[in-house]
């Protein structure tokens, strides 16, 4: 204690804040109430300076006891629940992946004989799904009268699709319009003079003529309606093994990879006895194609055929 009074006393801004606090109360400062002020002051400083001391060495343990601290070990539940999380994860992830190849698996697991009876089957599906004759597009008599203005091929040709995609939905695939539609701006929808409502052939491109083999006048003359027409004898055609090396045929159908892609078909129609008044190549061959999105066997608008 002694040696803290001598410290203290050492230091002349100490010994001015005594004097100063003992003449502020008002009191003679002789030797001895300076001494007993100064004893005063030096414990009242001494117990701060151990209480700071006290807080900083308290908050430097508790800072070294929690680093020190080992983590946290999660328990058996909290164990089980993450895991029963990652594995319900990692089982809809492959579900998801399962659900996405199913379609191609699919077409995997079949022989060739199987896919081509799929193929055909969907497309027969189609080809009954409307019945022979059925109307299509009809005009008012009116419109043949001349100087009656018609109806332009664009209206025409934009309700007969309309009609089609109503009757036939998801049997068919886009392309069977987009190749119906590019046929048509070539070969349009139009009221003759003479032959009424009809398909106009107009373009020398065979190619373009080909979406229309389905389609007929009920008429020859006068028409005023176009039908549909599924009297024409079909059957599956090996275009992989056979038909893509065939010398007359070989070049139709060069879009698809034969020997590695299994989700394409050909059906082969016979036109040789048929009787048309929107005329058609004798023989017609049609590509199905294995939707894998909906999970079924379309018919295309990709046609070719020997002319």
């Amino acid at each position: 204690m002694n040696g803290l009074k001598e410290f203290f006393g050492n230091i002349p801004m100490f010994q001015k804040q005594v004097e100063r606090e003992i003449e502020e109360k008002g009191i003679e400062p002789s030797e001895g109430i300076k001494k007993m002020e100064f004893s005063r002051q030096v414990i009242r400083n001494l117990v701060i300076g151990v209480l700071v001391v006290g807080i900083l060495a308290f908050v430097g343990i508790s800072y070294f006891n929690n680093k020190n601290q080992p983590p946290v070990t999660p328990t058996a539940t909290t164990e089980t629940k993450e895991s029963n999380q990652s594995e319900t994860s990692g089982e809809a992830t492959e579900n998801s992946s399962q659900a996405v190849q199913g379609s191609s698996d699919h077409l995997l697991k079949l022989s060739a004989k199987e896919r081509a009876d799929e193929a055909t089957e969907a497309f027969e599906r189609w080809y009954t799904s409307f019945s022979n004759g059925d109307v299509i597009l009809e005009i008012n008599k009116e419109l043949l009268k001349e100087g009656s203005g018609g109806t332009s091929p664009i209206e025409l040709q934009t309700k007969l699709i309309d009609n089609l995609k109503a009757k036939f939905g998801d049997k068919v695939s886009d392309d069977f319009y987009t190749g119906l539609q590019a046929s048509f701006n070539f070969n349009p929808v139009i009221v003759d003079g003479t032959k009424g409502l009809t398909i106009s052939k107009q373009n020398d491109d065979e190619s373009q003529w080909f979406s229309t083999w389905f389609l007929d006048t009920e008429k020859k003359e006068k028409n005023t309606k176009i039908i549909v027409r599924n009297d024409f004898p079909f059957e599956w055609v090996d275009w992989r093994n056979k038909g893509q090396h065939d010398e007359k045929v070989g070049k139709i159908f060069k879009n698809v990879d034969w020997d590695n892609d299994l989700s394409y078909e050909v059906i082969g129609i016979d036109f040789t006895e048929a009787t048309k008044n929107i005329e058609t190549n004798q023989i017609l061959f049609v590509q199905m194609h294995y939707n894998e999105k909906i999970g079924k066997w379309q018919v295309t608008g990709n046609v070719g055929g020997v002319y």
